[in-house]
């Protein structure tokens, strides 16, 4: 019973558990209340993945399967290097969410926010720089940094590049006592029930 209560408590849906009522907005002059545990398992599953915190929870395991295989399986892994990794897509990924929590803030004072804000220009230059690290080791203009090298230090980059994103992103909802809702394009607050 305490694991579905944590389930329930950090990702906001347990499906033994009931919760609040939530309000979908379908047409500006019109809302619907839809209980929770009634619909379609498909319904509750859409609104599950409708709260942001959850989102960036499935990207970050995501990423961490795909950097371990990344890492062990092409060329074997460097386990120094994956650690160089992780401290790098940490700093990017620490980075990015305090950058973030400026958003979260103004979506809590003023609204809804066109996720594709967040990226400026200071953001975008500090990503081509990250993504032209790897290309130039690529190309041989560091020596002696192997291929294997090379795949764990991506590897561990890409395992831990969410993780800490997501982290920022529980810490102000917990702040705040309000849930982010994301469509993929628009950033809001759920409705407080």
């Amino acid at each position: 019973m305490h694991l579905t209560e944590v389930i329930r408590r950090h990702l906001g849906w347990c499906p033994t558990v009931k919760g609040r009522n939530r309000t979908e907005l379908i047409h500006p002059d019109l809302s619907i209340s839809t209980p929770p545990g009634t619909g379609t398992f498909k319904v509750r599953t859409l609104n599950w993945l409708g709260i942001f915190r959850n989102q960036l929870f499935i990207m970050a395991l995501y990423f961490s399967v795909v950097g371990v295989l990344l890492s062990a399986f092409l060329g074997g892994i460097d386990i120094a290097m994956f650690f160089i990794g992780i401290v790098a897509g940490s700093l990017l990924s620490v980075f990015q969410g305090i950058r973030f929590w400026k958003t979260m803030n103004e979506v809590r004072d003023k609204g809804a926010v066109f996720l594709a804000s967040l990226y400026d220009k200071t953001t975008i230059t500090i990503i081509l720089i990250v993504g032209m690290v790897p290309t130039v080791i690529f190309l041989g203009a560091v020596p002696g940094i192997t291929l294997t090298m090379l795949n764990s230090i991506i590897g561990g980059f890409i395992f831990i590049l969410f993780w800490w994103f997501l982290l920022v992103t529980w810490i102000w909802e917990s702040r705040a006592k309000r849930h982010l809702l994301s469509d993929g394009l628009m950033l809001t607050l759920a409705r407080e029930a």
